[in-house]
């Protein structure tokens, strides 16, 4: 027990030391600063000669821009006094004869020997464009709905070979009744898709 106490003490102790000792260095450290500091003609006489240089940098940079902008102005200038008339134009090119500009007839030929005439281009109307686009979509309906008769036309007939009486709607989008047959027949059909499959019961 008193070992601890006297541990205590020692520690308490070293702590008080520390705190002193770094009170001391930072005494030492703000007492050496006002010693080291120059003396005041020594100081104004760096400030003045850093700003003397600082402003005749900055006149510099001033005059420098001052004559950009002149410059710039004068050669602006110059461009709005130029009238256009004063460009002359450009001389056309000429041939000289050295070259072959004629068009090279050798298609036409081969073409004219395969039997066909001369490129013409189809030129339609507007009016034209519309009822063909009508037509167009006409002749897809008509086959959309022939397409439609014939799938369901074998559908009933391969649910009628499987023993099914089916009845479909007026737009052969739906089946509305199924009734089964006694006696179906023994060879049968079922549609799949595009193609057919063959079975037996």
């Amino acid at each position: 027990m008193a070992n601890d106490k006297s541990q205590k003490e020692k520690s308490m102790l070293l702590a008080l030391l520390l705190f002193l000792a770094a009170g001391g260095l930072i005494f030492a450290y703000l007492g050496g600063d006002s010693k080291r500091k120059p003396s005041g003609t020594a100081a104004v006489a760096k400030t003045k000669k850093f700003e003397q240089s600082v402003n005749r940098h900055l006149m510099l940079t001033n005059e420098r821009m001052e004559l950009e902008k002149q410059r710039m102005a004068l050669e602006n200038a110059k461009i709005l006094n130029n009238p256009l008339s004063a460009t002359r134009p450009q001389k056309a090119y000429t041939n000289d004869d050295r070259l072959d500009l004629s068009s090279d007839t050798r298609a036409a030929d081969v073409a004219k020997d395969l039997g066909r005439g001369p490129r013409q281009e189809e030129i339609i109307s507007p009016h034209d464009v519309v009822q063909k686009e009508i037509f167009n979509e006409e002749l897809a309906r008509q086959q959309s709905q022939a397409y439609r008769e014939e799938y369901a036309r074998q559908f009933v007939e391969n649910a009628r070979r499987g023993g099914y009486k089916v009845k479909l709607s007026e737009d052969l989008s739906r089946v509305i009744s199924v009734t089964p047959i006694r006696n179906p027949s023994a060879d049968f059909q079922v549609f799949e898709g595009a193609g057919s499959i063959r079975g037996s019961q």
